[in-house]
């Protein structure tokens, strides 16, 4: 998830910044172009909600990166508890009334 993130926030900055260094021309419409092809002729409000529309990409893709990046640090924190706790239970001993409780939303009481 953290890969899919990082590759979908670079990739929307790199199309923004190439096409915003090669696309000086004014006027009523605007001609994308990248590397001397053109991939688009946009209006106004075509150019805004098209910098809208990367602009929520962008925003997934960061949002991938930090889901993925609270994901590992909780999956990190559980194998580290687990590998602190079985090496510290003594064999025959009784499970702590702690060790059952979960984090996280309830829902109807469950």
């Amino acid at each position: 998830m953290i890969v899919l993130g990082l590759l979908l926030v670079l990739a929307t900055g790199a199309f923004v910044a190439i096409a915003v260094v090669e696309n000086f021309s004014g006027g009523p419409e605007f001609a994308v172009e990248i590397f001397g092809n053109q991939i688009a002729t946009l209006s106004a409000p075509g150019l805004f909600l098209s910098g809208i529309a990367l602009t929520l990409i962008f925003c997934l893709g960061m949002v991938l990166v930090a889901a993925g990046l609270k994901q590992r640090r909780r999956v990190r924190r559980a194998l580290a508890t687990a590998s602190a706790a079985s090496s510290t239970k003594e064999p025959g001993a009784a499970p702590s009334p702690t060790s059952h409780r979960r984090r996280g939303r309830h829902i109807f009481g469950h």
